[in-house]
């Protein structure tokens, strides 16, 4: 499209937002600095070979919360600045339907094939990952936490997400989680031949966790990439209260370079609406017959199938793709293939191993 009507006079961007999936696609974390974003932004670039201009939000995701906070969502504003066509989720086909109607058509659409991109393989991983097990972390939200950024300060080698399960944020009750991942745009690795990660927290008067300090196992491995992980029991935490976190780790850049960093966020228990949705370790797959069921719970008149309106995010756009027998319903059989379409063309993850049959 972009080939067909940018002589047209059409203008495409490509917004880069805050990650709606951090830890999954080549391990990139939520960035802390717009330089990070931007650098973000660049290998994103360079990843898609695209010669699209991208526009990259601010870091107070002002232009994700005016667009409606979609995290794939799509705009057509015409000369006058008036939005005449949106969507909550990308759609190409409906995009080209659109412009077809408001621009006019091309006299030779331009196919997939005719489209040779410059694709550049993400970089090399500084160390192994898959050394240390993953923790199996609940259910869980992004919650509130800002990292405390010196000017001349060594970056945040490795950043911290903290989630919180439904009972902390409704009850000040239950688990929180703290993960120390590495930024792969800083090349950082743990050196694991000094002592490993450790962290404190801080907390005020009627704040009861336990386990206000603790530290990582130690690795076999002399280095490695894997993330630092904890989850805590909360007894207690009062609205309002703001945790301080500090936390010391030796990560190394390159081969020579290596630092200790001591480094300190002040977290709060409140959602982040910004924070995205980290699936955790096996993220991208899908069983096929726990998705059907899964998603015939929006069967809302009980027959057994899904039509347009039971439907959301992602399948919606795609819906008559995925409607073979084209009844206008999606039933069982037919939402199991959409999981092995998800699992494959969509993942955004590497996928876990699937369940082992019985």
């Amino acid at each position: 499209m972009y080939r067909d009507y940018g002589p047209k006079k059409v203008k495409f961007f490509f917004v880069y937002k805050t990650l709606a999936h951090p830890e999954l696609v080549d391990h990139h974390v939520q960035p802390f600095t717009l330089d990070e974003r931007l650098k973000h932004a660049r290998l994103a670039e360079k990843k898609l070979g695209a010669t699209i201009p991208w526009v990259v939000d601010a870091m107070d995701n002002r232009l994700k919360h005016a667009m409606g906070d979609r995290p794939n969502s799509e705009f057509i504003i015409d000369p006058e600045g008036k939005i005449v066509r949106k969507r909550a989720w990308s759609h190409p086909q409906e995009v080209r339907r659109d412009l077809e109607k408001l621009v006019g058509p091309v006299e030779k659409i331009t196919k997939e094939e005719d489209i040779k991109l410059k694709i550049a393989l993400p970089p090399k991983e500084p160390a192994p990952r898959g050394k240390t097990p993953p923790l199996v972390r609940p259910r869980m939200q992004a919650i509130v936490m800002k990292p405390k950024i010196e000017p001349k300060a060594r970056p945040f080698y490795a950043k911290l997400r903290v989630e919180a399960d439904n009972a902390l944020l409704t009850t000040g009750a239950g688990k929180l989680y703290l993960g120390f991942h590495l930024d792969p745009i800083h090349d950082a690795h743990w050196n694991n031949l000094s002592d490993p990660l450790k962290y404190t927290l801080d907390v005020p008067k009627g704040v009861n966790i336990k386990k206000l300090e603790d530290s990582a196992p130690e690795s076999k491995e002399a280095s490695d990439c894997d993330p630092r992980e904890f989850l805590l029991d909360v007894e207690e935490w009062p609205k309002g209260r703001t945790i301080r976190l500090t936390v010391t780790y030796f990560a190394c850049v390159g081969e020579k370079a290596c630092y200790r960093v001591v480094q300190e966020y002040d977290i709060t228990l409140e959602r982040d609406r910004d924070g995205g949705g980290a699936r955790g370790a096996g993220a991208g797959f899908w069983e096929p017959e726990q998705f059907a069921k899964q998603m015939l719970a929006r069967d809302k008149n009980g027959d057994g199938k899904l039509d347009k309106t039971e439907v959301m995010g992602l399948i919606l756009p795609h819906f008559a793709h995925f409607d073979k027998n084209k009844d206008g319903l999606l039933d069982s059989e037919e939402l199991k293939v959409i999981s092995d379409w998800l699992n494959y063309h969509h993942k955004p993850g590497a996928p876990m191993e699937p369940p082992k049959k019985k």
